[in-house]
């Protein structure tokens, strides 16, 4: 068994609306973070990520930032596995100005924030 957590895509949509109901929220920059602590998981992290429709209008734009967001969480994967605890997280972004960078600066500052909360 490997010492760190395996990541996994929140697809469930009970457990989405249990995130946002019950869960806490930080952001940074662009991104925001509603989580929820596992509960009864198998101690892996659950991730998925959203755009909202009303800040990006067009599905085309929306998809491309969500392989941004997603392309980012792979590439910041072992940060992600040391420093966030099992349980459920729902990456969203909030605005309509988009860099790769931006987003990958955005959800180290998110890890970190995280940390400091928990």
């Amino acid at each position: 068994m490997s010492e760190f957590p395996e990541i996994r895509k929140l697809k469930n949509k009970a457990l989405i609306d249990r995130v946002f109901k019950k869960g806490e929220q930080i952001q940074s920059g662009s991104l925001a973070m509603h989580y929820l602590k596992g509960e009864e998981n198998d101690g892996s992290i659950y991730i998925n990520v959203a755009v909202s429709k009303k800040e990006v209008s067009l599905a085309v734009k929306r998809n491309d930032i969500k392989r941004k967001i997603r392309a980012s969480i792979i590439l910041n994967r072992l940060p992600i596995k040391k420093k966030l605890i099992s349980g459920y997280y729902m990456i969203l972004y909030k605005e309509k100005s988009l860099t790769s960078s931006s987003i990958s600066i955005n959800l180290e500052r998110l890890i970190k924030r995280f940390v400091l909360n928990n």
